[in-house]
């Protein structure tokens, strides 16, 4: 944390001649411009998120077509057009904005009655023309659909939005802030501050870094010169259950246990067509003993190849690396992939006998935009395939992991999904639909062998050589390792959204929307039938297709 304070202290003096913030995590949002994005040379790495604003002329273009509306009434410009408060001064400028999302719904399968009633703001502004910020809050009481309740049960998490306290009988209290602060000290270097989340690909899905889970602090370094971005990205991540599973009396009085990521992002644009990204990551947990210091410093080196660096230190810690890509075929048709490596043998793989230290993903997929000539009209489709025990480890604090979620994908590890988007706008009215199969090894109920589904399990005997029986008994082979193996089980996902845009600045919107879903393991199975409509500021995504 003094590295980062002294960050701040030194980039704050100096001489910055521009602001740079970012487009919200929001895959609405985020459509609007994507072909836009992906076509021009103006910005071309797409793949680290959030991307830039003052880096997309297409954004800001395209918003000043909203904006320049003086001559309209200013009740009617604040509800359709503009912010709801806004100060532009000589040295420094503030907008800012309620959030909302007042919601009701209905799960006809058990009769069960959901609404959402989040309030919250969000604040954008620079001082002077060194400091840019960002800041957003959100308070919330829901109740969800029974297949959401009962995972916020489990885990004590909403998806990606924070701790759950009960509110009343069925429903749960929650809240949700974050923030940043952006300068850049040179024209190669952009420098944010913050407590946020991060998305890795140029897919619906991540199997490298994604923003479903909570957010945490984080320093991101952005260095971008020739065909080149490099990003440096520091964190820390939290492990709520640590002191309780590890026997630590008054864990309600000492906060939650910490773990650091240091990461780095090197994206190459080859040619017009291609490029490719190398990322690697290491999760490195604090040592709670007495005496000893969990932050090490080595992780903070710049530069990449952090295996090396594993290697001399003689760490037990955990490192994974990976590959993002991404083709223009031709005129608007783009493949992306990506692959993750955790743990990997050649000579075991090319003997098939299903080691399980073979730990690994891969990502394929296509977008086509304006599809039958149709403006506006966007195709999707993806496939994910993640191996057992992939971002897993032998002690669950080190595996890829923050707040009781998996860092990469919602399903954790020993699945494969494919996945089919579809996504219209004409004027203001928004159309989103998503197809969903996926199928996944799950745990058997009271069962402490890990069968590579969950990472929060240790992958060997880490919770009975230490006494831990919810941390398992580790895996249940060397070798025979399949996919799906554990309790199989089979989910559907289907949904459509139709929207009407009230204001796209604030992109607050009236939405209805459906949800069919299924999930059929060998001892259950769920089925929902849910339907919701509201109005919302929808400016962040959730997710909720598990």
């Amino acid at each position: 944390m003094k590295f980062y304070i002294c960050l701040i202290i030194v980039f704050s003096i100096l001489d910055v001649k521009s602001q740079h913030c970012n487009l919200s995590l929001n895959n609405s949002l985020y459509y609007n411009y994507e072909k836009d994005i992906y076509l021009s040379n103006k910005i071309s790495h797409t793949s680290f998120k959030p991307l830039i604003k003052p880096n997309i002329s297409i954004f800001n273009d395209t918003m000043s077509s909203f904006v320049n509306h003086t001559d309209i009434n200013l009740y009617y410009r604040k509800l359709f057009f503009e912010h709801l408060f806004m100060i532009n001064k000589e040295d420094y400028k503030i907008i800012a904005s309620p959030v909302i999302d007042l919601n009701i719904g209905k799960d006809f399968y058990d009769g069960k009655t959901t609404h959402i009633n989040t309030r919250g703001y969000f604040v954008e502004g620079n001082l002077g023309d060194k400091v840019f910020f960002q800041t957003s809050f959100r308070e919330n009481q829901s109740v969800f659909p029974s297949y959401v309740h009962n995972y916020i049960k489990k885990n004590k998490i909403v998806p990606g939005q924070g701790y759950a306290r009960i509110f009343k009988d069925s429903g749960y209290d929650y809240s949700m802030s974050s923030g940043y602060v952006s300068i850049k000290p040179a024209k190669f270097f952009t420098f944010q501050f913050g407590h946020g989340k991060h998305f890795v690909g140029d897919g619906y899905r991540s199997l490298l870094l994604s923003d479903y889970t909570f957010n945490y602090p984080f320093l991101r370094i952005q260095s971008t010169f020739w065909k080149i971005k490099y990003t440096n990205l520091y964190a820390e991540f939290q492990d709520i259950n640590y002191f309780q599973n590890n026997g630590i009396n008054n864990y309600d009085q000492m906060g939650y246990a910490k773990k650091y990521m240091s990461s780095h992002y090197l994206d190459i644009n080859l040619n017009d067509k291609l490029s490719i990204a190398l990322f690697e990551s290491v999760i490195w947990k604090t040592n709670h003993a007495p005496g000893t210091s969990g932050f090490d410093v080595n992780y903070l080196n710049p530069i990449i190849l952090l295996r090396p660096i594993e290697y001399s230190l003689n760490s037990p810690d955990n490192v994974l690396v990976g590959l993002n890509s991404k083709y223009n075929i031709i005129n608007n048709i783009f493949l992306y992939g990506q692959l993750i490596l955790d743990e990997f043998s050649l000579n075991e793989l090319r003997k098939r006998d299903g080691f399980w230290g073979n730990k690994f993903g891969y990502q394929i997929g296509g977008k086509a935009y304006n599809v039958f000539n149709i403006n506006s009209l966007r195709f999707q489709l993806e496939y994910n395939y993640v191996r057992p025990y992939t971002y897993a480890h032998h002690n669950p604090q080190q595996n890829y992991g923050h707040y009781n979620q998996p860092l990469a994908h919602p399903l954790g590890a020993n699945f494969s999904e494919i996945l089919f988007l579809t996504y219209y706008k004409w004027n203001r009215f928004e159309i989103t639909s998503k197809i969903l199969f996926a199928k996944f090894g799950g745990q058997y109920i009271n069962n402490s062998i890990s069968y590579g589904s969950d990472i929060y399990m240790s992958t060997g005997n880490f919770g009975e050589i230490e006494g831990l029986e919810n941390l398992g008994s580790g895996r249940p082979t060397d070798f025979g390792i399949e996919m799906y193996q554990g309790n199989e089980t089979d989910l559907k996902f289907n949904s459509i959204d139709i929207s009407y845009i009230i204001n796209p600045i604030t992109n607050l919107k009236i939405n209805l929307g459906l949800v069919f879903r299924s999930l059929e393991s060998e001892d259950n199975m769920e089925k929902t039938r849910f339907f919701n409509i509201g109005i919302r500021s929808d400016l962040f995504n959730n997710y909720y297709d598990f």
